[in-house]
């Protein structure tokens, strides 16, 4: 029906049928959008069907329907593992390495693709010929961070995982859809690790949520001058369990040790020349000042600006800002 039609049959105001006609088009826009899904390798799963995860259910706030772009979690084991945006270098090789291992003797890996420690846990997973599965907090026809566009696309289209969001196609990163997402990150998963967060974090909000889900929460520990650390030394003070290393989580989830996990081991030195090898030995997973490398090396600025060149070249360190640099893991 049209204005007029409406406004002769009933006795409402024209603002109220200016809202039935604009409902009426978002309606029918919504229909449209619901019968292209196909076309765009989308899916719209609601709870009762057979396909919507089951370990979403048995939470109090699961979505209403989600929308899935590649495959969706099955009812096997399955880790979130969050963190900061910005977290070290030791942050970011951790959360990849631990990502790996759990993906390689079949754990899921569950994160939420944001920059930093959980698009590390996704190319981890990946590395690790595993599962992983990113919860967005935007439309699932939207990569963001756009720097992840690769990684999008392989959890789309390849058989290494999938996108999920309950967030309707088109919606933008908008900062409250974050926090909200976050209970499905913990919700789709047995046990949420937290690897590096400030105290007040993104993924605080989704350990506190697994808490409340019934699941169990892991920190990675750190130092107490870490502002990085400051979240996860607060959560173990709190009961969170430790992870010293992944056949932690495997014995959480009460699975055997297939014998692939592997304690890290720092790259071969060996074949470094001796100023190098010097100049490495002065570096570990926290950041040092070029000041400090000189003074520890005893080597002149010259050598050690040259091994640092050469250090960094062949993948051994990393400068995570102007003349600080630590040790890299892979």
């Amino acid at each position: 029906m049209d204005f007029d039609t409406l406004k002769s049959r009933l006795k409402i105001s024209e603002k109220q049928i200016k809202a039935i006609l604009s409902l009426k088009l978002k309606i029918d826009e919504l229909h449209d959008e619901y019968l292209s899904l196909d076309e765009r390798k989308i899916r719209f799963i609601l709870p009762f069907e057979d396909d919507y995860p089951k370990k979403l259910l048995n939470i109090r706030d699961y979505p209403f329907g989600i929308f899935v772009k590649g495959n969706i979690p099955r009812s096997k084991k399955s880790v979130a593992i969050v963190g900061s945006r910005t977290a070290s270098e030791y942050g970011l090789g951790m959360a990849k390495f631990i990502a790996k291992e759990l993906a390689s003797n079949g754990v899921d890996i569950i994160s939420g693709m944001a920059l930093g420690v959980d698009t590390k846990a996704h190319e981890g997973a990946v590395a690790g010929s595993g599962k992983t599965y990113a919860v967005l907090g935007t439309g699932v026809n939207i990569c963001y961070p756009e720097s992840n566009f690769n990684l999008y696309n392989k959890l789309c289209e390849k058989d290494c995982g999938g996108v999920i969001s309950e967030f309707p196609l088109g919606t933008n990163p908008l900062k409250i859809n974050f926090p909200i997402r976050n209970r499905i990150i913990s919700g789709l998963s047995d046990i949420t690790i937290v690897i590096e967060a400030r105290l007040k974090s993104g993924s605080l909000i989704t350990a506190s949520h697994a808490l409340e889900q019934g699941r169990e929460v892991f920190a990675l520990p750190g130092r107490i001058t870490d502002c990085m650390s400051l979240g996860c030394n607060k959560l173990i003070a709190d009961g969170a369990g430790i992870i010293s290393s992944p056949s932690d989580i495997l014995e959480a989830l009460d699975m055997s040790i297939d014998g692939k996990i592997q304690v890290y081991n720092e790259k071969n030195i060996n074949i470094l020349a001796k100023n190098d090898k010097k100049v490495y030995s002065c570096l570990d997973l926290k950041p040092k000042y070029i000041d400090d490398i000189i003074k520890e090396s005893t080597l002149d600025i010259s050598e050690v600006l040259s091994s640092l060149l050469l250090l960094e070249l062949e993948g051994f360190i990393v400068q995570v800002s102007s003349n600080y640099y630590c040790k890299r893991i892979n």
